[in-house]
């Protein structure tokens, strides 16, 4: 059947988009849904954190990464350190971003009792080992202490944003008895592990490894949560169009989305960010500003899409936190359209677009067989991975990983590249339970058929 549009009222307003149904050979009934996202009008609210003192503590960092890179870069000048070529960009910015040193008396005093400069130092050789292998970076990424995401988790812009997040939930919670709440991209739980304790009312947490490149979701996961949680992440996010529209879709009605993230470069950044985030170095658009998405950017996406939007941004935007809330239960108009149709549908499935499913049923072409074209070749994927890994030629589905001469350290790598590659949250247990290639590639496809649920009731 070729896609058709509809129109129903439903909450005291007319909603439209497409639809169509496929009824397969076994006469399994789909229904197949695009719906209009867009809201006719929204508004947005800025609201101006001044409590911290944002240019003193960047100033602190500034100098004490200055003096760290110094450190490096002498090294390198003297032959001490062989760059890989891979790097080389990076140490171009690094030689620009030190040339405004200057000794300051009361930062010399403050370094040897700094935590940050104490913990780099520490880390020298982590960071030797990167710049002559850029391959080894994903170790930066495993680094209890000075990885990306907790040097970001750890500062006092999201701490503070956070607490605002909490408060927020909170306060809004008191008729609501049970809480289910979505966290984004939190890969080692520590978004999770910092909030279970502190938010009220709390029921489910679920991680969403995988919303922000869906195009697709099964009626299961519409409207199923009161909160979605983003920190940190949205500027890793290539399409954030599609991600608030699918965060949007798994919403209940009144719901929300908070999301906290920089909206400029620290010098933090600068120093671990930038070996992931080495392509948008220059980058100047009307979407972005190097690693980071510009505020205006993200309101613009955000009064798309839901109808009310408030803000909490740190001077300058150096770092915000946006709260947008929806207004659909999009299971609801799911269930009333397929009472509009008049048939009983088997699977209900809403799409952000349907041009990839304008298949007729004249094609013999089932809703299974359609999905797959969402998806890359998983154990291509997986091949792939494991031949860069173990510096091999070929893997077949009876490799064993350690037999072909994985080990714990490679382990640890293999796991970083599947969560980046396949969006999919491996342990090190896992691996070596299931070390052959078959048995992983079965685990990796059991977890990517739906979100993984990390705490059941609280």
């Amino acid at each position: 059947m070729k896609r058709k549009k509809f129109n129903i009222e439903y909450q005291k307003r007319i909603y439209s988009g497409k639809y169509k149904t496929i009824i397969s050979q076994e006469n399994v009934k789909t229904l197949l849904v695009e719906p209009e996202l867009e809201e006719d009008k929204s508004e947005f609210k800025i609201n101006y954190i001044d409590n911290i003192n944002t240019d003193n503590e960047v100033k602190k960092r500034k100098y004490f990464v200055q003096k760290f890179l110094l450190d490096l870069l002498t090294e390198i000048n003297v032959k001490k350190i062989k760059i890989d070529n891979k790097n080389e960009n990076i140490i171009k910015y690094w030689l620009k971003y030190v040339k405004d040193f200057k000794a300051d008396e009361m930062n010399e005093v403050k370094i040897a009792e700094d935590s940050l400069y104490r913990k780099l130092q520490l880390k020298k050789n982590l960071f030797v080992d990167i710049l002559e292998n850029n391959n080894k970076k994903e170790l930066l990424l495993l680094d209890n202490e000075i990885s990306p995401a907790k040097l970001g988790i750890r500062s006092e812009f999201t701490e503070s944003l956070l607490d605002k997040l909490i408060k927020n939930i909170n306060n809004e919670s008191k008729d609501i008895k049970r809480l289910t709440i979505g966290i984004v991209n939190d890969v080692d739980c520590t978004i999770k592990d910092n909030l279970v304790s502190r938010i009220k009312y709390l029921n489910n947490v679920i991680l969403l490894n995988d919303c922000n490149d869906k195009k697709f979701l099964k009626d299961n996961y519409l409207s199923r949560f009161d909160h979605i949680i983003s920190v940190n992440f949205l500027h890793q996010i290539e399409d954030v169009e599609s991600f608030f529209k699918t965060s949007k879709l798994m919403l209940k009605r009144n719901g929300k989305i908070h999301v906290i993230d920089f909206g400029k470069m620290d010098p933090i950044s600068i120093l671990t960010a930038i070996f992931f985030q080495e392509k948008n170095l220059n980058v100047e658009t009307e979407k972005r500003t190097q690693f980071f998405y510009k505020v205006d950017y993200i309101k613009k996406i955000a009064k798309k899409y839901f109808f009310k939007n408030t803000m909490f941004s740190i001077e300058n935007n150096i770092a915000y936190y946006l709260e947008s809330e929806n207004y659909t239960d999009h299971l609801e108009l799911t269930n009333n359209l397929e009472n509009e149709i008049g048939l009983d549908f088997d699977k209900k499935i809403v799409l952000l677009s349907l041009d990839s499913f304008d298949v007729d049923v004249s094609d013999k072409a089932t809703i299974k067989e359609q999905l797959k074209n969402y998806n890359e070749n998983l154990e291509e994927i997986l091949k792939i991975i494991w031949m860069q890994n173990l510096d091999i030629d070929d893997v077949d589905r009876n490799s064993n990983y350690f037999k072909l001469g994985g080990n714990s350290l490679s382990a640890t790598k293999l796991l970083v590249e599947i969560e980046r590659r396949l969006k999919c949250k491996l342990t090190l247990n896992e691996i070596f339970s299931n070390p052959e290639f078959e048995k992983m590639l079965n685990s990796i496809n059991s977890k990517q058929l739906g979100m993984e649920v990390v705490e059941g009731e609280i």
